[in-house]
Order: structure tokens, then sequence, then C-alpha cells
């Protein structure tokens, strides 16, 4: 499955649109695991720093997602999906904000102890 030479758009991006059209018509669907960056540069005819420009792309609009020494995997678009994911950010942005305030009183007490002002 080689790119087509006559397009001329560039190779990243057709195989970019060939990867965005297989997670669309459900080849890769959420969860599911791409095949490896040389693989695809093997199955698409190109370099594998084409691919990672492809899936660089791909992970911009939040298609993918990849782990150093886990892979790439298929981002889930589920509704439900999205609002656990809203709920896990609400819960870490709560928890950031509660850091920062803690973090904020003890940089006060430790001005008033070393008796340094306090801002």
């Amino acid at each position: 499955m080689g790119l087509d030479m006559d397009n001329r758009r560039p190779p990243y991006q057709q195989v970019a649109d060939a990867l965005r059209a297989a997670i669309r018509d459900g080849v890769y669907s959420a969860g599911d695991r791409l095949p490896t960056v040389a693989e695809l540069a093997e199955q698409y005819g190109v370099a594998k720093m084409t691919v990672q420009r492809a899936l660089t792309d791909l992970r911009g609009e939040d298609l993918i997602v990849s782990w150093q020494g886990r892979g790439t995997f298929v981002r889930s678009r589920s509704g439900e999906s999205e609002a656990a994911s809203g709920t896990v950010h609400d819960e870490i942005m709560k928890r950031l904000d509660s850091m920062h305030d803690e973090l904020a009183r003890l940089d006060e007490r430790l001005r008033r102890l070393e008796g340094r002002p306090t801002r």
C-alpha cells in the first residue's frame, strides 16, 4: 500500500490522511495500538521520519496518543470517555489548586520564620 506519486501533497500528509481514514473507517478503533513506525514506513514505502511527522499531525489532532516503550494508540472519541476525561481533568485541577495554596502557606510561614518580608 504505497503512496500516490501523482499526488502533490507531501508524503507525510498522505500517510496522515491514510491513517486518519483507517481510524475513521474503524480499521483502528479507540484503544487499538497502531503498527510501529518501522512497520508503517514499510507499509507506505516511506522513511521513518515521514511516518513520525504524520503521527505528530495526528497527535496534534488528538486522534492518537503515544507512550515511549508502549506504542501509539488511537484515542477514544466517545462522549462517555470525554466526560470521564473531563472529570479526571477537573479532579487534577482541584488537586493542583490545593497544592498551590499549600505551597503559598508554607512559603509565607518560612518567610515569617526567617524574618523576611512577606509579599
